[in-house]
């Protein structure tokens, strides 16, 4: 196994603690008071917006992948179950998905197909990641555990890896749904995430579910250092796909790829608020929300730190433009998966420099 992928599969989660303190890149300049104002404004749309029957996020369309991203935007800040101002919120969402969590396999899914309600393996690649996040977070801490829901996290999180790595094709990708007849890219990408969270929280994971991972990925990208849809089918490059592609490989440490360096190049001749990479992109243009959140995480998880002191200015600045003035994020994808998608999307971005997430921290920090 690459010596350095070892290094970054076993680094420690953060405690609430560690959340608390973490430093900041740049407080005060990168994350700016309008940029404070900014996310609270977005947190307070959050919590009026969550269902308070069911603690989801969405309006009716894959609920599982928007209440995962809403709740990784409230950890993001550091808010905790029972532990902060959104804690309540983030709990809610915890419940929720452990609510749809498949007794039988630990398919964390709306029971329902893609495309027609269901986020498929997408949902539960960030619901796995989401919730694995929640517990190498929270465990052990005073207060956490009522319910034993600290025993069902566990529980619960063990499936689905199990799951993931049971799915994934024998290319080392992962298909739309649990069936390992196919491969895409960015599914790929979020089981990768969903493993390593959990890994890094103490679940057992199969190493080589994860170096196949990142062969699937190598292989996915060309020499050019962009990422195409599909290993098994090809298909078009594109934005989004190559930001995912390189997030993924920076974070698991392959940071001396000369395709890394070519797709870094290729997507920072799309900086955020120029040329096709604006807030008009739609779902199915291109991906606003979903390729800049992995564009920004590629530029802070670079070796050389030009691209993300370029990057995240960029970006930051875009989205405050952007943001509606009841807090939300509408634009792009929320046109089709609801507010809530872009809103959590964005928050998440703004708020990379906290460091406050273990899926934030590279071999660098």
């Amino acid at each position: 196994m690459n010596r350095m992928l070892f290094a970054l599969l076993l680094l420690p989660s953060a405690s609430p603690a560690m959340a608390q303190e973490a430093p900041s890149r740049g407080d005060g300049v990168e994350i700016t008071p309008r940029t404070r104002e900014s996310i609270e404004r977005g947190f307070e749309w959050l919590r009026r917006n969550q269902s308070p029957a069911s603690g989801a996020y969405g309006s009716g369309s894959a609920p599982v992948a928007t209440t995962a991203i809403a709740g990784m935007a409230f950890l993001a800040g550091g808010h905790l179950p029972r532990r902060s101002k959104y804690g309540e919120n983030v709990l809610k969402a915890v419940k929720f998905l452990l609510r749809l969590s498949s007794k039988k396999d630990g398919y964390i899914n709306e029971g329902q197909a893609r495309g027609i309600g269901g986020s498929g393996m997408h949902g539960h690649g960030y619901a796995t990641l989401f919730l694995a996040e929640v517990y190498g977070m929270c465990m052990g801490v005073e207060g956490f555990n009522q319910d034993n829901l600290e025993e069902e996290l566990k529980e619960k999180l063990t499936k689905a890896v199990q799951l993931i790595c049971k799915a994934q094709c024998a290319n080392g990708g992962w298909n739309y749904e649990p069936n390992p007849s196919y491969d895409e890219g960015s599914v790929t990408i979020t089981q990768v995430q969903g493993l390593r969270a959990a890994r890094n929280a103490g679940i057992k994971v199969e190493i080589r579910a994860i170096e196949k991972a990142v062969e699937y990925i190598n292989k996915s990208t060309d020499n050019n250092g962009q990422t195409r849809y599909s290993l098994t089918s090809g298909g078009h490059t594109s934005f989004a796909l190559t930001a995912a592609g390189m997030s993924c490989l920076n974070f698991l440490g392959q940071y001396e790829s000369e395709k890394i360096k070519k797709g870094l190049d290729f997507l920072f001749r799309s900086l955020p608020g120029q040329g096709g990479n604006n807030s008009n992109m739609g779902a199915w243009g291109g991906w606003y929300f979903y390729g800049n959140y992995y564009a920004t995480l590629a530029m802070y998880q670079a070796k050389e730190d030009k691209y993300w002191k370029a990057w995240y200015p960029a970006i930051r600045d875009d989205l405050l433009k952007n943001q509606s003035s009841d807090g939300s994020w509408k634009n792009a994808e929320s046109a089709s998966y609801g507010p809530a998608f872009g809103t959590g999307f964005a928050l998440q971005i703004l708020q990379i420099p906290n460091r406050y997430l273990p899926i934030y921290q590279s071999g660098k920090d």
